[in-house]
């Protein structure tokens, strides 16, 4: 997704910046897409980096980049910042506590649960778990980490809010 968004925001910007937590894009990124942004040359792309610091006073100003090799700090100007963290959910935590997750990684909540294998024989309650909790009772995912959601920004924070609500709504049952 990164690589796609630097190629498209490349037709508007006058230069775009790839930062790159690792020394290579073919972690993350297939070899078709690879040629096409290291064929653009309006993109630069910053291996072994990170964001660090952001400046400006009502709107951004500037960026600070770290590169991990060296150690070193360079500040970019700019007034945007596009954050694409990957696609990956990071949920091997789960795995020991047997909420349920899909093949790629997910974890599984709400009505979604009715059709894997396990969740009925599992499941202590006679009530249908609530939108966001998961295949533990009392146990809820909000965001990009959960199975089908809509992996937005203003979705998860929604999500979370939604959570909150039905951790009351459980607690309140017990």
């Amino acid at each position: 997704m990164a690589g796609q968004a630097a190629s498209y925001f490349s037709g508007f910007a006058r230069k775009v910046y790839m930062v790159i937590r690792r020394d290579s894009l073919s972690h993350t990124l297939s070899d078709y897409l690879i040629k096409r942004i290291n064929g653009i040359k309006n993109v630069e792309i910053l291996y072994n980096s990170q964001v660090m610091e952001l400046e400006g006073d009502r709107e951004l100003r500037r960026i600070k980049i770290t590169n991990s090799r060296d150690n070193t700090n360079t500040w970019y100007d700019t007034s945007k910042l596009f954050i694409c963290i990957g696609g990956n959910p990071n949920t091997d935590w789960a795995i020991e506590s047997k909420i349920i997750r899909c093949p790629s990684g997910y974890l599984v909540t709400g009505s979604d649960l009715l059709n894997h294998e396990g969740f009925k024989e599992s499941w202590p309650h006679e009530r249908l778990p609530y939108n966001l909790e998961t295949s533990r009772p009392g146990v809820f995912a909000a965001g990009d980490l959960r199975f089908n959601s809509v992996k937005r920004v203003a979705s998860a924070v929604g999500e979370g809010a939604i959570a909150v609500t039905q951790v009351h709504q459980y607690l309140a049952g017990l």
